[in-house]
């Protein structure tokens, strides 16, 4: 027995040997490691000066390999704070993080070879950022690197996602509400588990069940069950609620939803955006007109499917902000508009099959609106 017993673990050893040494020539995701996000560092970037490796799902779909650059931001360029030259930053969430697009082939990246030796574009941008974290990205890169053109990405889920009513993920801002229904900003701090942090480090088996098979829909329900689990039993202990203290949010309140007040989701949506609005030019320095907000498309092209999307939340949340911003001085390129010429002309898809996010042509239409902008035009004559 207790022979039989040691044969099945040294087999069981040796099949995960086997396994580690196989992902460890496979581009399995890896290099990536996030920073702590607290009220003195109010923002998602990541450990410096790293090459990385992404891929999607088990099949490890579309790998890309790419660089973190000196400042924690997925650039082939370092950043340099004390560069003089005009600088126009680009600030969005994974779409401006992508990570499964080569550098020269983001939005970023072809600005940033039309711009020239004479200026810089520096992007800043993390997964599952909303609305509410572009504005601590704008302060910083205001107070950091002296930006005074800002290019902003809107997706269809940067509306309700910067709503802690709808979601609570640590590392991020959102707007909680008091009992009055006033809206307050808050902070979700995140820490690193120094254990996963070494496993990731130094395990591609790991890093192939926890990143990539972690991200399907399987292994995202798994991971659903253990922290909906987690979370139950925080809760029979542990009682409190958002408050207003430093902006920021401790880990024993993120859960708390069950006493809001039933709400309008588009109402509530409008009045969030409007304080991101008002907001804009004071933490950039910059008047509305050096701000462009490019708004991302439905992605659709042919009614009915059409119709049915200017409906839906999206639909009516991306009309309302597009008219506000334009009312308040600010640029807006709809890519509705980039994306139904592109698709007259060629029958392009802007995203991947299997991934909701821009492939290289949907990052290569959202440059052609930046540089059909007033702004990048602003910005050129800039000596």
């Amino acid at each position: 027995m207790l022979k039989s017993t040691s044969l099945a673990i040294a087999s069981i050893i040796f099949t995960l040997i086997m396994f580690e040494i196989v992902f460890r020539f496979l581009p399995v995701q890896g290099g990536i490691d996030i920073n702590p996000v607290n009220s003195d560092h109010p923002f998602i970037n990541f450990s410096p000066n790293r090459d990385f490796t992404y891929s999607i799902g088990g099949s490890l779909n579309h790998p890309n390999h790419g660089h973190i650059n000196n400042y924690g931001f997925t650039n082939d360029h370092d950043y340099d704070a004390s560069d003089l030259r005009p600088l126009l930053a680009v600030i969005g969430d994974s779409y401006i993080e992508a990570f499964i697009v080569p550098y020269k082939l983001t939005v970023q990246g072809r600005l940033d070879q039309r711009a020239g030796r004479e200026r810089r574009v520096y992007s800043f941008g993390a997964s599952g950022a909303s609305l509410i974290d572009y504005l601590y990205y704008a302060d910083y890169v205001s107070k950091t690197f002296k930006a005074q053109y800002f290019v902003i990405n809107i997706v269809n889920n940067d509306f309700d996602e910067m709503l802690f009513r709808y979601k609570q993920v640590h590392g991020l801002h959102y707007f909680a509400e008091r009992a009055d229904g006033t809206l307050f900003p808050i902070l979700m701090d995140y820490r690193q588990n120094q254990t996963l942090r070494f496993l990731a480090d130094n395990s591609a088996l790991f890093r192939y069940l926890a990143f990539n098979v972690g991200s399907t829909p399987f292994g995202y329900g798994i991971r659903q069950s253990i922290e909906g689990a987690m979370a139950f039993i925080r809760g029979i202990f542990i009682r409190s609620h958002p408050v207003d203290q430093n902006n920021t949010l401790s880990e024993a309140s993120a859960g708390h939803t069950t006493s809001l007040p039933a709400v309008n989701r588009v109402e509530i949506s409008k009045r969030a955006v409007q304080s991101v609005l008002d907001e804009f030019p004071i933490r950039t320095g910059m008047p509305p007109s050096r701000i462009l907000f490019l708004v991302d498309s439905y992605r659709l092209f042919a009614e009915p499917a059409l119709a049915e999307a200017r409906n839906s939340y999206f639909g009516v949340m991306r009309t309302y902000f597009i008219e506000e911003a334009r009312r308040r001085g600010f640029e807006v390129q709809d890519m509705q508009d980039w994306f139904a010429l592109r698709y007259a002309r060629d029958h392009s898809a802007f995203q991947f099959p299997d991934d909701g996010h821009w492939n290289p042509i949907g990052h290569e239409e959202a440059a052609n609106a930046v540089l059909g902008s007033r702004l990048w035009q602003t910005f050129q004559k800039v000596p």
